[in-house]
């Protein structure tokens, strides 16, 4: 999967998953396991879902196996995250495309708004990726894009901290009309506190 096509938007378990204060509710965050597999599988076969998402060359969605390499792979940082009481996960935040070598990388997030939520709930599990991601993989700089028409991925990836940085005309298909993406990134400095750490974590 090319970096552009990874740069999609609209968000580490050791022992047991990590609690998040989110305001007036809370969430947790964990790596996937092979019973997320299917949901993600799933989540990306509902066109109400994959029409905002691209994974390369016009893909939307992505097969069993190929969401079992990408748990695998080490270019990509997955999280499922959900409400505090809720063990079946409402979403994913991840990171792709991870270079080293330049310090970059992809933010992408998934919601499936008929599963449980609290407040700020995709927001907090996206800061909190993020962070990681900064603090553990060294980066400098994470894309992300958005359909023009996508408001609300809009405006959580500006509330998260990224910054437009140009738009894309013309080069996104949804159920037979063209948009523009717009086009962002964000740098360590830029990020949102969200709530702060999860508990346990540094």
């Amino acid at each position: 999967m090319d970096s552009q096509g990874q740069a999609r938007a609209l968000a580490q378990q050791t022992e047991g998953s990590h609690q998040t204060d989110g305001g007036s509710g809370s969430c947790w965050l964990r790596e996937p396991d092979s019973n997320d597999v299917n949901d993600i599988a799933t989540w990306l076969t509902e066109p109400d879902i994959n029409q905002w998402f691209d994974f390369g060359q016009g893909r939307q969605t992505l097969p069993l196996l190929a969401v079992q390499l990408m748990m695998q792979s080490g270019r990509h940082r997955l999280r499922m995250f959900g409400p505090a009481g809720h063990k079946v996960a409402s979403g994913l935040v991840a990171i792709s495309d991870l270079a080293h070598a330049f310090g970059t990388a992809s933010f992408w997030v998934l919601r499936d708004s008929r599963r449980p939520a609290c407040s700020d709930m995709t927001f907090v599990a996206s800061t909190t990726l993020l962070h990681e991601a900064f603090a553990t993989d060294r980066l400098h700089c994470v894309t992300a894009w958005a359909v023009d028409c996508n408001v609300r991925s809009r405006r959580l990836l500006e509330r998260i901290g990224f910054r437009p940085v140009g738009l894309q005309r013309d080069c996104h298909v949804m159920r037979g009309s063209r948009f523009g993406r717009v086009l962002y990134d964000l740098l360590p400095a830029d990020l949102a506190n969200g709530s702060g750490p999860p508990e346990g974590g540094a």
